[in-house]
């Protein structure tokens, strides 16, 4: 009798651990869907292809990209920091450039490409084919576009500034999503602390500073 009991004991400890696993999914602050994190090669060889010598990968960032299904086509997309390298014209015709940070959104390309760094998100990253391309800048208080940052000797100041919040993942009542977001979230760190939110409308990506609610 105490065999089988100890028997029954030793089956239940699998389910009982994925149960808390479960559990502490719904309170991680960067839930994401993502079964695994792509290469570095990988991640530049796909920002390359997509948008060529104008932007390069910046990997200085822990993380320096996240995945997600951000527009909600079930496809997994990336987003990036980039640092940008060169003029507008070196970049594909099919970037759409972006800023959502301001609130004017004007587009104003930097005309010194020197240390400014940017968020490269593609839709469908994975695919041959890129279904979107967006390359997005601007002045804002996000910590992670702060160059200075990138080169850092304080890990403090290059940890923990990116992440996902994601919509089939549970999630506390104190971090919902915005009702027009189509899929997951970007999280970026801020200068006040925190993070905002970054997310495709179904027209194109808005941010959020949940510090001014």
């Amino acid at each position: 009798m105490k065999l089988r009991q100890s028997t029954r004991h030793r089956k239940s400890l699998p389910c009982l651990a994925m149960c808390l696993v479960l559990i502490g999914a719904g309170g991680t602050r960067h839930a994401s869907p993502q079964t695994s994190v792509p290469s570095v090669t990988a991640v530049a060889e796909t920002v390359r292809r997509n948008f060529g010598s104008g932007v390069e990968v910046v990997t200085a960032f822990n993380p320096y990209q996240v995945t997600g299904d951000f527009n909600g086509d079930r496809v997994q997309d990336l987003a990036v920091v980039v640092k940008i390298t060169s003029s507008r014209s070196l970049l594909p015709k099919d970037v759409r450039l972006l800023n959502p940070f301001e609130q004017a959104g004007a587009i104003h390309f930097p005309q010194s490409a020197q240390n400014r760094l940017a968020i490269a998100i593609l839709h469908g990253w994975n695919s041959p084919a890129a279904s979107g391309k967006f390359l997005l800048f601007g002045e804002s208080p996000i910590l992670i576009l702060q160059y200075a940052r990138a080169t850092s000797t304080q890990e403090s100041d290059r940890n923990g500034l990116l992440g996902l919040r994601s919509k089939a993942a549970r999630r506390r009542r104190s971090a919902p999503l915005p009702p027009t977001a189509k899929g997951d979230v970007i999280l970026l760190g801020t200068e006040v602390g925190g993070d905002s939110l970054l997310y495709w409308n179904g027209r194109t990506y808005r941010w959020e500073d949940t510090a001014e609610d």
